[in-house]
Order: C-alpha cells, then sequence, then structure tokens
C-alpha cells in the first residue's frame, strides 16, 4: 500500500464512477479498473460494489476511506511540521515592548529562545502602549508585550501570559500604617484603600496603562483622589509616595527595578478591588502570525505558566 493507491481508492469513493474518477486522476480508465481489481485481490476484500449506479462502498471499503483518509490527515500534519522547522532555520521577529515590560519579562526568555533558534533575528521597539498598539494594527510589530486593557487596537488578538498584582504604597510615618494587616504566607501586609479616602494621592497620567488599572481601584474604593502630583514615571511616584508626599500605586513585579530611599510600605489588596493587571503577548491578526511569532509566544507561555506569574 502507498500514497498512489490511497489517493485512487479515494477518488473513486468521491466520483463513485470509474471513468470520471479516472479523468480526474489523468490515468486511462482501464488502468484504473486494472488497479482497482489488483488491489482488491491483494487485499483479499472487495472495496467497491458496482451497480448501475455507481460504485457503492462495502463495509471493507468504508474502512480502507477511513483509514487513507486518517493517513492522509497524519501525513498533511506532518509536512507542515517539517515547513514550520525549516521556517524557523530563520526569519526575523520584531517585538514592541514599554521599558518596564521589556526590562522584566525579555531578559527572562530571550536568551533561551536565541538558543534555541539562532537564526531568528529579534528586533526590540520601545514606547508606551499607545504607540505600540497603533504599530501592531498597522503590521509593524509581529508581536507586543502589553497590559489589558486594550486602547486603541481592535479586535484584540493575545495570549494570556500572566496577571500581576497592583499594591498601595506609602511612607513608613504615613497614618494609613494603623490600617495595615497581615495574612498568613504572604510577601506583603495587606490594607483596605477606603481608609485612603481624603489622603493625598500621587499617580501616573491618566493614558497610561499603569493609571488605568490604579482608576480601577479607586472606583472600587469609591474615591475622588486629591493629585497632588502626576509622573509618566513609576519610580518618581513611588520615590515621592516613599518620601510621605502621598500615596501611589504599582505593579508588584515593577518593585524589584526600584530603590528607594525610606523603603516604603507595600501592601496588597482584597480581591474585590481587582487590583491585578493582565500581561499580554499581542498581535495584528488572529491564526496569521509568523511561525517565529508563534515559537516564542508558545515558548513566554510556557515559561511564565511554570513560575505563576510575570
Amino acid at each position: 500500500m502507498n500514497n498512489k493507491d490511497l489517493e485512487y481508492v479515494l477518488v473513486l469513493a468521491e466520483e463513485k464512477n470509474i471513468s470520471s474518477a479516472a479523468k480526474r486522476l489523468f490515468i486511462s480508465q482501464p488502468a484504473l479498473s486494472l488497479f482497482l481489481s489488483r488491489l482488491e485481490k491483494s487485499l483479499n476484500v472487495t472495496l467497491f460494489t458496482r451497480s448501475t449506479g455507481g460504485l457503492i462502498l462495502t463495509y471493507a471499503g468504508e474502512r480502507y476511506v477511513a483509514m487513507a483518509q486518517q493517513i492522509e490527515k497524519l501525513y498533511e500534519t506532518f509536512e507542515e511540521e517539517l515547513e514550520s522547522i525549516h521556517s524557523l532555520n530563520r526569519g526575523r521577529l520584531t517585538i514592541g515592548t514599554s521599558a518596564h515590560i521589556g526590562s522584566l519579562c525579555l531578559p527572562q526568555t530571550l536568551p533561551a529562545f536565541e538558543e534555541r533558534y539562532p537564526n531568528i533575528t529579534v528586533d526590540i521597539t520601545e514606547g508606551n502602549s499607545q504607540m505600540l498598539e497603533r504599530k501592531l494594527a498597522l503590521d509593524e510589530l509581529d508581536l507586543a508585550l502589553l497590559h489589558l486593557p486594550f486602547k486603541e487596537f481592535e479586535p484584540p488578538c493575545y495570549e494570556v501570559i500572566g496577571k500581576d498584582r497592583y499594591v498601595m504604597a506609602f511612607a513608613k510615618n504615613h497614618p494609613l500604617n494603623q490600617y495595615v494587616y497581615s495574612k498568613a504566607g504572604e510577601k506583603y501586609p495587606y490594607i483596605d484603600p477606603e481608609m485612603a479616602k481624603g489622603e493625598k494621592f500621587i499617580l501616573s497620567f491618566p493614558w497610561q496603562r499603569v493609571r488605568q488599572i490604579t482608576d480601577r481601584i479607586l472606583r472600587n474604593a469609591e474615591i475622588t483622589p486629591e493629585i497632588v502630583l502626576t509622573s509618566s514615571s513609576v519610580q518618581t511616584t513611588l520615590r515621592f509616595a516613599s518620601a510621605g508626599m502621598g500615596i501611589t500605586f504599582l505593579p508588584e513585579s515593577y518593585i524589584q527595578l526600584f530603590r528607594c530611599e525610606g523603603d516604603p510600605v507595600f501592601c496588597y489588596m482584597e480581591d474585590f478591588y481587582q487590583a491585578v493587571w493582565t500581561f499580554v503577548i499581542a498581535y495584528s491578526k488572529a491564526g496569521t502570525y509568523s511561525l517565529p511569532a508563534k515559537a516564542f509566544v508558545k515558548h513566554a507561555s510556557d515559561y511564565f505558566a511554570e513560575r505563576g506569574r510575570i
């Protein structure tokens, strides 16, 4: 049994007529009739019954066709896998990221990716979320490392990589310290954001993704914040909070990026306040991104899945 045998039987089953099947296979009708007779003899079964209405599959014929279809599908899958392996031997991958997200994620994933795919050239483009979404929509990037929610990029096509809790940060001598409480097994203590009503806040600009999560926390706490300082730098807002000028919010993973004099107090918040943001790898068109891009998404997903967070 070979691929030609499978192909001939499948075409005969579809056409139900030797003449039309022969035309489709570009062979003569006598040659196809001889092929079918020899195949049935070698298998010692009848695959088709001949009738005035054409060829009708026997039970043995139905099983042969089902098996042939499975073999064809397996072969197609194998060919696709070989093509993928061939394509991943070369290529270019353009990844967009903010400076903060890139510093957290790429050093953890790119070295192993480049070791596995040494002939894939990786280009990094840094920018804010809005710029990255626009470049993604214009197909100027293969992938972008972003946090939900999207603002401009519609429809969103992405793979969720992980989630990162937010923390409230304030000075060691801030009055809020009296409301801090502990939970077993947690790295930082907890606080109810509602205790911050009437306090001063130091926040990022409204268009920044980090601020959008902060605004959600404040809405859930029913707080209209008195903002004494706005900065595009999370590090700046954290330093001012550490100095006692007000309260700020930031993702827990960002803590490792900054050092502050005075060591601010960091507090988790209960789930009700939705103090978390979702980290994703976004791409422009579902199902059409490149093989190197698919490989990086899988590699990053596997890496962060093992660790449970970014």
